[in-house]
């Protein structure tokens, strides 16, 4: 099989492959081209090619119009408009200079509205895509059609996963025979939607090689990934319910990711400069003809160099900044901060710092700044992610227990940091730490920070303390108003708006 990165500069016609029938409404996407399972897929590669539509959608480039609905879609991870950055600008890591929609929380039903390339609702379209490829990859006669299956449902369960974070439960379509239909249902329970990824994810994980670091295959959905998807879902669902019995099931999740051959790296900034590491679990591969816009939005436009690197090979925007009130969160001497620049030299040659004109820091974090153009691997998923939840599930589920602290101080003995005895003495001292830990240390990578200060209930009264008029509802964002209207309220809104 082909490297990843290669299909999806080469396959994105195939997006039209798997389309809905029916109508052009946009929560019913019009049919171009029908599949016959008799012919397709007929081999290993056109499985594989079906996939690169979905796997596209995860890229760094600004993102594409989907000629099935003829709706602009940004990029999940793209560094402005992307799911990354629309979350992290919603929290105390990130400030965005640019737009005020999200990270001033004035997001309204009529903001952005399902055809607006920022607007993540339409994504839908693709879990009932998927839907159908899983059932026609399994009606074909091609080998190892079982691990395209497994790795369908994965992704699946991955874009499940992103709109449940964002909106709550929807109304997938997963039953193969309704993909075609006309019918608007209306969306799911919590339960109903939460069981349906763990059974996604579950099937992924029962079949999926263990991980692809160091092969062609890098990029592609392992059970690494599945199995750090359904982390999050356990953890997340936690946090929702309150239900002591998803951190049991995300504590097994967690001992098995760590049977599975990831580890820290003794360098933090190694993990975003070196492809492919063991420590990192899944990243959307970059070269030099994959366009990254990663240093574009965070380096100011008159900088010469930062981090003692030349940085005037591409244009520089900076349209987001880490507020100096993070910045100050991390201890002196902590190794991470090499990683994030607290001053840049200009074009004149003049030192601009916070005493000088500099709003907050700049979050290089793939400190290669030279290397491949701008390429580089997005980091999506890293181990040190792992023993953090795990310090967490377990003082969830314990206390702050020998066990909760190792798995800490693991991540705080390689940034050589110290845990404070004040943070060990109760569950709460240790969790409130836990929390500033994985800021620092999971710094702007996507959705996570949004997601750990939603499960410790500070989200909102974080946005308050820094002046933003946060409600409480605020922890989803509205379902777009056109989605309301053309279901004749089948499909309802999200609370409070």
């Amino acid at each position: 099989m082909k490297n990843i990165s290669k299909f999806i500069l080469t396959s994105l016609a195939l997006v039209l492959l798997l389309t809905l029938s029916g109508c052009t409404s946009i929560l019913q996407p019009k049919i171009y081209t029908s599949i016959n399972a008799s012919s397709f897929p007929s081999t290993e590669a056109d499985a594989m090619s079906a996939l690169i539509p979905f796997y596209a959608q995860f890229n760094t480039n600004w993102g594409s119009t989907n000629p099935s609905t003829g709706i602009y879609e940004s990029s999940f991870n793209v560094a402005y408009l992307g799911y990354g950055w629309a979350t992290s600008i919603q929290t105390d890591e990130d400030f965005d200079e640019w737009y005020s929609g999200y990270s001033t929380f004035t997001l309204g039903p009529s903001s952005y509205l399902n055809t607006n390339g920022a607007c993540f609702y339409n994504r839908l379209s693709y879990v009932a895509k998927l839907t159908a490829l899983i059932s026609e990859i399994n009606a074909s006669h091609i080998p190892n059609k079982d691990i395209y299956i497994a790795e369908a449902k994965g992704l699946r369960a991955y874009f499940m996963y992103i709109l449940w974070d964002l909106y709550g439960p929807l109304n997938p379509r997963l039953d193969p025979a309704t993909v075609n239909s006309l019918e608007i249902n209306p969306r799911l329970s919590e339960a109903a939607y939460v069981a349906a990824m763990d059974s996604d994810l579950e099937a992924a994980i029962a079949v999926l090689p263990t991980k692809y670091n160091g092969t062609t295959n890098w990029g592609r959905i392992s059970k690494g990934v599945a199995s750090m998807i359904l982390l999050k879902v356990y953890m997340e669902e936690a946090g929702k319910t309150k239900d002591a019995s998803y951190w049991t099931k995300a504590y097994a999740v967690g001992k098995s990711l760590m049977t599975m051959g990831y580890s820290l790296d003794p360098s933090y900034k190694d993990v975003f400069v070196t492809p492919q590491n063991n420590e990192v679990i899944y990243a959307v591969p970059g070269n030099t003809t994959t366009p990254q816009y990663w240093y574009s939005m965070i380096i100011p436009f008159d900088a010469k160099t930062v981090l003692g690197q030349d940085v005037t090979h591409n244009q520089n925007w900076k349209g987001s900044e880490m507020p100096w009130s993070f910045y100050d969160k991390y201890q002196p001497g902590d190794t991470r901060l090499q990683t994030i620049a607290s001053y840049y030299i200009n074009a004149q040659g003049d030192t601009i710092d916070r005493a000088h004109g500099l709003d907050g820091a700049i979050p290089i974090k793939y400190t290669n700044i030279v290397l491949n153009n701008y390429g580089f691997d997005l980091v999506i998923f890293q181990y040190s992610d792992v023993l953090l939840s795990m310090a967490e599930i377990t003082n969830e589920l314990y206390g702050p227990t020998p066990e909760a602290i190792g798995y800490l101080k693991q991540v705080t003995d390689r940034a050589h940091t110290i845990i404070p005895a004040s943070a060990t003495v109760s569950h709460d001292a240790l969790s409130n730490f836990i929390l500033d830990e994985r800021g620092r240390e999971l710094y702007w990578l996507p959705g996570i920070r949004r997601q750990d200060l939603i499960r410790h209930g500070t989200f909102i009264s974080d946005a308050v303390a820094r002046g933003l008029p946060a409600k409480p509802y605020q922890t989803l964002w509205p379902i777009p108003s056109d989605v309301i209207i053309q279901s004749n309220g089948v499909i309802t809104q999200n609370p409070g708006y």
